[in-house]
């Protein structure tokens, strides 16, 4: 699936946007029509994106972002699933070691999906992008070569976020037990340097090692 929006180059970072509770508000109001849809097609869903959300706020308030700027992560991070509509439930049913090459084509094709969605719901475009960015790998080897710093931080923070609520849920939603913690720590720490942003794994595995809610 090719994608009208900007690609090859970072969309703008939420620092070099005004952010303001307007801004903010904005993105959750047009934001939660599409979850609810979201949440119609795939069951769960809405948990997963409140608290990829709620992680991606507790990862950039770990990095010393301010206020407005991690409250705009947390709605740009509920929403990084929302092409998921696209793809058939007997696809995300199945284990992901499972899929076939086809399969795992649909699933990839989401991110492009969710951020065209986003557009056509009049969230603004620099958020559109971040949503698309969400794809891109810290050590550059995602679709568009981004790497590092050059990924808008929105779309690094979603990206860890998104990973250690997975990890977190997996095999239930209740308080996860020491060793799930122990787990997600683990494969966060794994994929520091490679897919995921450092200084964001490092804040959340601070709050995981600490018991502390997101």
């Amino acid at each position: 699936m090719s994608s009208d929006l900007p690609n090859a180059t970072p969309s703008p970072t939420p620092d070099e946007v005004v952010v303001d509770r307007e801004l903010v508000e904005r993105v959750r109001l047009l934001g939660a029509p599409l979850l609810e849809a979201l949440e119609s097609h795939s069951p769960g869903s809405g948990e997963h994106a409140e608290a990829t959300g709620s992680y991606a706020f507790a990862g950039a308030a770990g990095i010393g972002l301010d206020r407005g700027t991690a409250d705009l992560c947390r709605e740009t991070a509920k929403l990084h699933d929302i092409g998921m509509i696209y793809v058939p439930a007997a696809v995300t049913g199945k284990p992901f070691d499972s899929w076939s090459a086809q399969e795992r084509e649909v699933f990839d094709a989401h991110y492009d999906a969710g951020a065209k969605l986003a557009r056509g719901a009049g969230i603004p475009e620099d958020v559109c992008g971040w949503l698309l960015q969400i794809r891109e790998r810290y050590d550059g080897h995602g679709p568009e070569g981004l790497a590092g710093e050059a990924i808008p931080i929105a779309a690094r923070v979603a990206r860890v976020a998104c990973a250690c609520d997975t990890l977190l849920a997996w095999g239930g939603r209740s308080e996860p037990p020491p060793e799930r913690r122990r787990d997600t720590i683990e494969r966060l720490r794994s994929g520091s340097g490679r897919e995921l942003d450092p200084p964001i794994v490092d804040a959340l595995v601070r709050m995981l090692e600490t018991g502390a809610p997101a």
